[in-house]
């Protein structure tokens, strides 16, 4: 089904109802969150047999696990007899266990036990949790509702020699150095902020323009599925900023990887998370903001000043400004990771397949 309620030309901006309407929102949740791969966490989060963690994947509670044999599982976090929540802290242990009636699980979801009911009243085979798919790329992991997903090899294929080249692989996530915030916009408000370079010598005049100059940001390749642009820096290498739709956008510079995911909360409200992995041990922890960790990693020889309540405040002014009605402006060649991202929305929302991928060679 389409969704006639959001008409996009992706070599233009969004109009304003795509912010504000709750139609849109849910033919989101419909065709994106609950059928594409969706960002929860990395895997040192869940890193020893028994860990559990509750994550969300657009409106459904998952529990997110390493089972007994090493491997990630994700399953309904709804108990198959009520519905109740199941885990609410992460947590280790070998089984599941429904805090209401003590309905227990295995570590892949088979229903073992339901007390103080007669043999053979409880269907064990039809009460086990839905299991979900799950993957993970460079400790990165990803969790679908839609079984017929394709896989993320081929999802992030274009993206996939960038990030091997700048060394994700000899990076360690720290998932105790994460920090969610809520923001008072619209959730594609967040993460468009966060793939384009365009608005740094506006919004971040004095905290990252200096430093990472708007003129010298550029494009390198990509499509819907996922993009990779980059930037100089100045006194040390390009950046890599990979945008990997629809929730999540990394940054690669100076031995450290630091991230952005952007989940919706509403249709004006969304969670916004910072997390970063590093290829020597942070020496202490941050308490709090994404720059803090750029300033320890980064071989700048200055403290990098914190823009993220910039991008906050800019996001959530254009919250404010969907509020009225406008004709879209055409979209920049700056922008053409945003034109890839309209890209996405028409192809999960209106069943339009999208351009192939799309190089620019590098300067």
């Amino acid at each position: 089904m389409n969704s006639p309620s959001l008409v996009l030309d992706p070599e233009h901006a969004l109009p304003n109802a795509a912010y504000r309407d709750p139609a849109v929102l849910a033919a989101e949740m419909a065709r994106i969150w609950h059928t594409d791969w969706v960002f929860v966490t990395t895997e040192d989060h869940v890193g020893s047999a028994g860990d559990q963690l509750p994550v969300m994947v657009g409106d459904q509670p998952v529990l997110l696990l390493r089972n007994q044999e090493g491997e990630l599982v994700a399953l309904s976090n709804l108990c198959a007899h009520r519905g109740t929540m199941l885990v609410e802290q992460p947590a280790n242990a070998k089984r599941i266990q429904c805090p209401y009636h003590a309905w227990s699980y295995n570590d892949g979801g088979r229903l073992l036990a339901a007390p103080f009911t007669p043999k053979g009243t409880v269907d064990k085979a039809a009460h086990c949790l839905p299991v979900y798919r799950v993957e993970s790329w460079h400790g990165l992991v990803f969790v679908s509702l839609d079984p017929e997903v394709e896989p993320l090899t081929e999802r992030f294929a274009a993206v996939e020699p960038h990030a091997a080249a700048h060394g994700v692989d000899s990076m360690h996530h720290w998932s105790d150095w994460q920090e969610t915030q809520v923001w008072d916009c619209n959730w594609k408000l967040a993460i468009v902020n966060a793939m384009e370079s365009y608005h740094l010598f506006q919004v971040h005049s004095r905290t990252l323009e200096p430093y990472t100059p708007t003129r010298d940001a550029y494009y390198i390749t990509g499509s819907a599925r996922a993009t990779a642009t980059g930037g100089r820096v100045e006194g040390g290498d390009d950046y890599l900023l990979i945008s990997l739709p629809p929730g999540f956008v990394g940054v690669f510079n100076s031995g450290a990887f630091y991230w952005q995911a952007v989940h919706p909360a509403g249709v004006d409200r969304c969670a916004v998370r910072t997390g970063g992995a590093f290829t020597s041990t942070p020496q202490r922890r941050p308490r709090g903001r994404l720059a803090r960790w750029l300033s320890r990693t980064a071989n700048y020889g200055y403290s990098l000043p914190d823009f993220l309540p910039e991008d906050k405040a800019i996001c959530e002014r254009g919250q404010r400004g969907a509020s009225g009605d406008f004709n879209p402006g055409r979209l920049v060649p700056a922008e053409r990771v945003v034109a890839d991202f309209g890209h996405y929305l028409n192809w999960r929302l209106n069943d339009i397949e999208p351009p192939a991928v799309h190089t620019e060679a590098n300067p």
